[in-house]
């Protein structure tokens, strides 16, 4: 596996874990510290991009075609209903 430098800047709270993770001895390293808290989160970011992705199509669908809905409730609909 091919590995990157980068320069990031993260929250203090963030650097305060890696240092804690080095210190109790989870990991040898920032490096590896990183690495974890990212493989970690990774399968969550992934849900959030896909997530997105569905949502994206559905409205560039909805864009094109119209929404798939005939008569949505309007806000007067509404208030009959509270009414009775």
């Amino acid at each position: 596996m091919k590995r990157y430098t980068v320069t990031i800047k993260v929250k203090k709270e963030v650097a305060e874990l890696v240092e804690e993770m080095i210190k109790l001895g989870i990991v040898e390293n920032k490096n590896q510290a990183y690495n974890l808290l990212i493989e970690r989160g990774l399968s969550e970011v992934k849900r959030m991009v896909e997530r997105e992705k569905k949502v994206e199509k559905l409205v560039d669908e909805y864009l094109k075609k119209g929404l798939p809905y005939r008569r949505l409730p309007t806000v007067e609909d509404v208030y009959e209903v509270r009414k009775d």
